[in-house]
């Protein structure tokens, strides 16, 4: 049996669910969970989102079949944006990363992650740290402390962004370029200034955008519309 966390689950056929799951040892992958989705299945319970799981399964390599699922320990508590935050960080890692790709040292940081949002009142500093965390595992990481010509950060110049290139200095400030000691703050994870933090958020979604693709972020949706039926 293998440690891994339930990101999506869904019906299938009559009494089953398809589930996708995310294990140190195999990355992410799905299987087939027969009779969870009958009343007395012994499975129907633990195989949620955010509870910690021990896995057994079997078959053929692309899509397998449930032996055992047993719950290691309490799910963490997400509630309110911390919930919503967690769907996002599930739906990162199932657009980002391939189906058994497993990535050293990713599952560690899924996992403290949950832990920190069980834990915060404000969210966003530990979503920019795991969106970083995850283009570092998988190759797309930039260079903070050098622009796209290799040459050091200036604290006195001006950089726009690209995912691709890095920070490319311009010769002058416009609405779209980061001032270089912001960047060099921002290297560091210094997010002292709400500034800061919204700087690191553009930078994050530019750095995210071309492996994302088009398709809106549901997770995204569905926090929208929780904030509008608080305002209503």
């Amino acid at each position: 049996m293998e440690p891994a966390f339930v990101l999506h689950r869904w019906p299938f056929q009559d009494s089953s669910y398809m589930v996708e799951l995310f294990s140190a040892q195999h990355g992410r992958y799905r299987l087939i969970a027969k009779g969870a989705r009958r009343p007395k299945s012994r499975w129907r319970a633990c195989l949620q989102p955010f509870t910690p799981l021990l896995i057994s399964s079997r078959g053929r390599h692309e899509l397998q079949t449930l032996v055992q699922a047993e719950a290691t320990g309490e799910a963490y508590a997400l509630r309110g944006h911390c919930l919503y935050s967690g769907f996002y960080v599930n739906e990162l890692l199932q657009r980002l990363t391939a189906l058994y790709q497993p990535l050293d040292g990713l599952f560690e940081d899924y996992q403290q992650t949950l832990q920190m949002l069980s834990e915060a009142t404000e969210v966003e500093v530990i979503l920019r740290r795991f969106e970083w965390q995850l283009l570092q595992h998988l190759g797309h990481q930039f260079d903070w402390l050098h622009d796209s010509s290799g040459e050091e950060i200036n604290p006195l110049a001006n950089y726009q962004f690209s995912a691709q290139n890095g920070f490319i200095r311009q010769p002058k400030a416009s609405a779209g370029t980061f001032q270089g000691h912001i960047v060099l703050r921002l290297s560091q994870f210094e997010l002292t200034e709400t500034y800061l933090l919204q700087a690191l958020k553009r930078i994050m979604r530019m750095a995210l955008a071309p492996y994302l693709g088009e398709q809106p972020m549901r997770s995204r949706q569905l926090f929208n519309q929780f904030i509008q039926s608080k305002d209503s």
